[in-house]
């Protein structure tokens, strides 16, 4: 269900506040038919405030003229109650005043009616500010929650830190209690420097198994991401490449069913030597296919007959987040204990960069939750197939512009999460401009092209690291345009920032494929004809010809992402 739709089924209170018995009635016998609106009550001025507070209500009606009080005093008074900031104010008068109706509006009223009007207006404005009041309530609990998780987020990065100079001080140590590793020792504590870094959980993990096999010198390998009770395969190793791993591998129940699937059921690892077929590691014996009787390689994602095998589960404390698995060592001897230690150790480097990560992008997602609240086409798949497709762009123009592998590595992370984030200013953009069914008027346009503006000065505040620099200027430059007629500053060509010209491309191709309340999803060829007339006039004419050299690449990720299924109406 749609937080839309959740909003509009739920009950809510409505308190009308009039001197006169028979109004109350009236209202009540208006909104009967409705068994989701509680009407209350209020014929005294001196206690509306009180009742209001105590009910909390979605809607207030509240008369002008009352013996014992002034209505529109009353509204001024609503609207500086903290625990009143998101109900609707409506007023209710005997006449139609120019003068206090403009007084009204002046002290904060959401609407003014004549009453009574006829049933069917009234129904409608009353369900109309309700469902305005209790849309601004759920983005103020929303709001809460994330600056919420920020502060545990700090506390967490202070943990984190001290974490971190604790296994600094591990890694001197480890540097002088061995001679022969010490050239892989002091690269380990250059990664774990590496991977705090990194900001993108994606990224984070394909670096993670790349230095783990370069440590432990193996032809394969995975990593396994904690889901719940499952594990996940989420990045894989083979012929020298890593990539993700794909919706074609089968979820692995966190238990002894599989050999990964125990490794994280015990925490304790698992280094299988090769020794003519059979060894003895840890008391586990390997016979052909079997450790046990247990399936090795049932996951589809492991060579079928490994040689040898060393996994690791990734843990921080006590919590187990994955596991990290390596198949195949070069070495003729297999893994050695020098390998198991050296990987335990940078598991544990692993495992404080994945929380963080993690965290970080729960609440990135979390900002993307409160778009989709105000705009139903800004959806967790969307900013995700964005990013994806903003990878493939911007490999090709890394490799084509030869840019260096850690300038590659740095322009990519921060590119991803800018991707994620390029709509965000569409929280600040209103519920009858987002939401309209029609095409938008001049005036309605101007409105809604205000959200990369609002968006970039939202992620600007308190501006402090190149990652949010670089979210500030995707959000703002993404609807800029290669011949200069693009917004907010309609720059031109190379002006445009490079991340934010990938975005653009990224975001347009996504949403012409993709299903939408007034469209169909676009086929692949009207697409691609699109990007070919655009080219030097909309888009960068590179990275429109690189999108369509990729383009089996980006349909891939666009399938890998796909939306909920959602009635076109």
């Amino acid at each position: 269900m749609t937080p839309q739709s959740t909003l509009t089924n739920e009950p809510f209170d409505v308190l009308v506040v009039d001197d006169q018995p028979m109004i109350i009635e009236a209202v009540r016998r208006l909104l009967s038919d409705d068994a989701r609106v509680r009407v209350h009550g209020c014929q005294r001025a001196t206690e509306a405030l009180a009742r209001a507070t105590e009910l909390r209500p979605a809607l207030i009606l509240q008369d002008i003229s009352m013996p014992d009080g002034n209505g529109l005093d009353l509204v001024a008074t609503y609207r500086q109650a903290p625990s009143l900031a998101e109900c609707s104010v409506v007023v209710l008068s005997a006449t139609e005043d120019a003068a206090v109706k403009a007084q009204a509006f002046a002290l904060g009223a959401n609407d003014y009616i004549e009453k009574l009007p006829p049933k069917a207006e009234f129904v409608a404005r009353v369900h109309h500010h309700a469902q305005a009041s209790r849309a601004l309530l759920a983005r103020a609990v929303a709001m809460r929650a994330l600056e919420e998780k920020d502060r545990e987020l700090q506390i967490r990065n202070a943990m984190l830190d001290e974490a971190n100079d604790r296994l600094k001080q591990a890694n001197q140590e480890l540097v002088t209690d061995i001679g022969a590793q010490r050239k892989k020792v002091e690269s380990l504590a250059s990664a774990g420097t590496g991977l705090a870094q990194i900001q993108d959980l994606d990224l984070l993990l394909i670096t993670i198994l790349e230095e783990a096999v370069q440590f432990a010198v193996a032809s394969a390998g995975a990593v396994f991401v904690r889901d719940g009770t499952e594990l996940r395969a989420t990045t894989i190793y083979a012929h020298g490449v890593s990539t993700a791993a794909g919706s074609r591998f089968a979820r692995l129940p966190i238990s002894h069913a599989t050999v990964v699937g125990g490794v994280a059921a015990s925490g304790h690892a698992l280094r299988i030597e090769r020794l003519d077929g059979t060894t003895n590691t840890h008391h586990i014996r390997l016979r052909s296919r079997s450790v046990e009787g247990v399936p090795v390689a049932p996951e589809g994602i492991l060579p079928s007959e490994p040689t040898s095998m060393l996994m690791l589960p990734i843990t921080q404390g006590s919590n187990i987040l994955g596991v990290l698995a390596l198949c195949d060592a070069i070495d003729d001897d297999g893994f050695s204990l020098d390998d198991e230690r050296l990987l335990r150790h940078f598991s544990s480097l692993a495992a404080i960069a994945i929380e963080r990560a993690q965290t970080a992008r729960s609440l990135l997602f979390r900002l993307v939750a409160m778009a989709a609240l105000r705009d139903p086409t800004e959806t967790a798949g969307h900013v995700q197939r964005v990013a994806g497709i903003s990878a493939i762009l911007f490999d090709s123009w890394a490799t084509a512009h030869a840019l260096p592998a850690d300038e590659r590595a740095r322009q990519l992370d921060q590119l991803l999460t800018a991707a994620v984030l390029h709509d965000v200013g569409k929280v600040a953009i209103s519920d009858a401009i987002l939401k309209k069914p029609a095409k938008l008027d001049d005036n309605e346009r101007a409105a809604m092209q205000l959200h990369s503006e609002k968006g970039s000065r939202l992620l600007s505040e308190g501006l402090n690291s190149d990652l949010e620099q670089s979210a500030a200027i995707v959000a703002y430059c993404h609807h800029e345009k290669w011949d200069g007629t693009g917004y907010p500053r309609q720059l031109r060509g190379e002006k445009i920032p490079l991340a934010a010209r990938i975005v653009a491309v990224a975001d347009v191709y996504d949403a012409l494929g993709s299903r939408r309340a007034y469209k169909e999803p676009w086929p692949r060829e009207k697409i691609a004809a699109l990007f070919r007339d655009e080219a030097e006039k909309h888009f960068d004419p590179q990275l429109a010809q690189m999108l369509l050299d990729r383009i089996d690449e980006v349909e891939r990720v666009r399938d890998s992402f796909p939306d909920p299924v959602a009635k076109c109406v």
